[in-house]
């Protein structure tokens, strides 16, 4: 499937066949997703699987894996991140359903369904959920360590405190 337009597509058609939606979602085409990273370069592979859950509703299970690329909060230098995500929701057919569930700590998400459900939005919105809030390189230099390098000296910052320190006596 092409990584111009993830279809829109019928969650009650989906679950009720137990059918598969798979397709690519470039990342210059999530604005949002695009938005919080270095750049837009980056794909995500999903597939979405309908089913029913063991409560009888309709219900679908989303992949999602690929990599994108952020900026590492330590060097401000890009770092690759990978998204490997896996999902479950159960469909709900309006607002009022959705309203009146209980908050619970279960593995599956309500979802309003729909006849032409937004996949792109949530493919976007589980990516997001996936980012992590401060993404770093694993082994980073942060700035003041590459300036020390390349000074050729090491900063000790409380050094000069303690001067300031001695010379108040």
């Amino acid at each position: 499937m092409s990584t111009d337009r993830v279809p829109s597509c019928d969650v009650w058609e989906l679950s009720r066949r137990r059918g598969t939606v798979q397709g690519e979602l470039a990342v210059s085409n999530a604005p949002r997703l695009a938005a919080a990273l270095a750049d837009a370069e980056g794909t995500l592979r999903y597939r979405l699987t309908g089913r029913v859950d063991e409560l009888g509703r309709p219900a679908a299970t989303l992949d999602m894996h690929g990599t994108v690329r952020a900026r590492c909060d330590r060097c401000g230098g890009a770092v690759d991140l990978p998204i490997d995500e896996q999902a479950q929701f159960f469909f709900v057919a309006d607002e009022r359903q959705l309203d009146e569930l209980p908050i619970d700590e279960s593995a599956e998400e309500p979802l309003l369904g729909s006849r032409r459900f937004d996949l792109a939005a949530l493919l976007e919105d589980q990516a997001i959920l996936a980012l992590p809030i401060s993404p770093r390189h694993d082994r980073c230099a942060g700035p003041a360590e590459v300036d020390d390098k390349l000074a050729g000296e090491t900063r000790r910052p409380f050094e000069a405190l303690a001067a300031l320190k001695k010379s108040r006596r």
